[in-house]
């Protein structure tokens, strides 16, 4: 399977050109004609999702129409390795979770991309965690889980969703910082760890709050407590693990736009200046909270050294829990 990907990686590659650099003249009139925003997984996942809003919004900002493209596969690189190798004028650009720059590095064994093929745009959302018990687990805050955890060593099941992806990172983490063995258990994605969860047959879960803020006000599980810097709107009385005083134990997922490395700057300024406009819009905030998520503005340079200091903190991790790339 993951020779069967690497070829139909380089066959993208292969049927993709590199243009010539956009004239001063066209780079100022830019966009002229309809822009491919990639999104490099299935079509009604969250990053979808962002992805659609921020279409529709790019287009009222640019005056242009902009292509949602959905190209899934290889862990992001299908996607990913496309606009890396597209050309670099603007009209074909990425939007993907930061888990495309910063652990996949550290978890494949050879990418068919990598950072310095892209210009950093901005970051548009932050994708916050809470970490979940089953309804019937005997801890009713993090000392009594801690207290269950020491007396009950790797007793307690924690689901991911799959090795090596940022849920099961997040669950090392949360272990680690709190002291205590969990058991990790790996799943084929967040659905099937959820309904786990929710039958009982494991015992906790790091979750996207888009997933899991339905589920906790239906009574399926409960939070014990948020992996964010600060408390979040929709579980105003979670407590973060920082104010519970493991301030070790924080971490979330983003989503950001790229374009391909060498598209000129003064594309790069005009659409981080849309982005600005639309990601501190009332309209695309409430979107952004009403599903879980935290809207996000950077500047390129500040979107690149974020990148690069995540890519290094996960790395440090991956090495200390020993886990080793796919191959």
């Amino acid at each position: 399977m993951q020779a069967t990907t690497r070829i139909l990686v380089s066959l993208c590659a292969a049927v993709l050109t590199t243009a010539a650099p956009l004239s001063a003249g066209a780079a100022s009139n830019w966009p002229e004609r309809p822009i491919s925003l990639v999104v490099p997984y299935p079509a009604g996942g969250t990053t979808d999702i962002v992805g659609r809003q921020l279409a529709r919004l790019m287009q009222d900002e640019l005056g242009q129409t902009v292509v949602v493209e959905n190209k899934a596969g290889a862990a992001t690189a299908i996607g990913t390795s496309y606009v890396a190798r597209s050309n670099n004028d603007g009209y074909t650009l990425l939007i993907s979770a930061g888990t495309t720059f910063t652990t996949n590095p550290h978890m494949q064994a050879s990418l068919p991309y990598k950072l310095e093929d892209f210009v950093p745009v901005s970051a548009v959302v932050s994708v916050p965690f809470a970490f979940v018990v089953r309804q019937d687990f005997p801890a009713q805050n993090i000392q009594e889980f801690i207290d269950y955890a020491k007396a009950n060593p790797k007793k307690i099941n924690n689901a991911t969703n799959g090795q090596g992806s940022m849920v099961h990172l997040l669950g090392e983490l949360v272990a680690s910082g709190l002291g205590i063995e969990m058991t990790q258990v790996h799943y084929r994605g967040a659905a099937p760890a959820a309904v786990d969860l929710m039958a009982g047959i494991v015992d906790s879960n790091i979750e996207a709050l888009t997933n899991a803020v339905p589920n906790i006000r239906a009574g399926k599980y409960r939070p014990l407590a948020v992996l964010s810097e600060e408390r979040m709107q929709l579980l105003p009385d979670t407590p973060t693990f920082k104010e519970l005083g493991y301030p070790s134990i924080t971490g979330e997922s983003w989503f950001a736009i790229f374009a391909p490395a060498g598209t000129p700057e003064p594309v790069i300024n005009k659409l981080n200046g849309a982005l600005k406009k639309i990601t501190t819009s009332t309209e695309f905030q409430d979107a952004m909270r009403n599903m879980g998520n935290e809207p996000r503005y950077s500047t390129p340079d500040d979107l690149r050294a974020l990148t690069i200091k995540q890519r290094e903190e996960w790395g440090n991790l991956i090495k200390q829990i020993n886990l080793k790339p796919q191959q």
